[in-house]
């Protein structure tokens, strides 16, 4: 005869595994977007770039969208969206909802100043030289931002005789050490 187990036993058994089991099984999903706010808008749209441009052929197509698709979300939720274009991040977005991962990239690199169509080449088999893009750069809008008026004035001949100074001395110096 085989010892059967008392109906309040197996009661208390199955009560105890469901409320332990219960929040760590619902907990699962909500904490693993914990903190994410704290991760720069850069990093992960750095992060969403890298998905769509490194796995095209080697994960679904699918799969891919919904990886890069958490990033650019984590990137509009971000607390620090310093360095990033937000509004081109959301054109992204809505790039990969309608399921065109290649404007989406352009977007997400444009996002961050990033040259569209630069390949991603791996250190061993980078060329000597790079290959040509397959899309113009941006405009940068930190370079943009930058004074860019020429020497002149007073300053330019004052720039030269303490330039022409300088080297003299060094001439000088190392003409002494010698």
């Amino acid at each position: 005869m085989t010892p059967r187990h008392h109906p309040f036993v197996r009661r208390v058994a199955l009560a105890v595994m469901v409320a332990v089991g219960s929040p760590a099984g619902l907990a699962s999903p909500a904490m693993a977007h914990e903190g994410e706010e704290s991760v720069p808008a850069i990093t992960d749209v750095q992060e969403a770039i890298a998905i769509l441009a490194e796995h095209p052929g080697s994960f679904p197509v699918a799969e891919v969208a919904e990886h890069a698709m958490d990033k650019v979300g984590d990137a509009l939720e971000s607390e620090d969206t310093r360095g990033v274009l937000l509004d081109l991040v959301q054109q992204a977005k809505d790039a990969l909802d309608a399921g065109r991962n290649d404007d989406a990239l352009t977007l997400l690199e444009r996002s961050i100043g990033a040259c569209p169509g630069a390949p991603v080449i791996e250190p061993q088999d980078a060329p000597r030289t790079p290959p040509p893009l397959s899309s113009p750069c941006p405009s940068v809008a930190h370079l943009q931002a930058l004074d860019r008026t020429p020497v002149g004035g007073a300053e330019e001949p004052v720039l030269l005789a303490v330039s022409a100074v300088l080297i003299l001395a060094g001439l000088a110096l190392a003409r002494k050490i010698r």
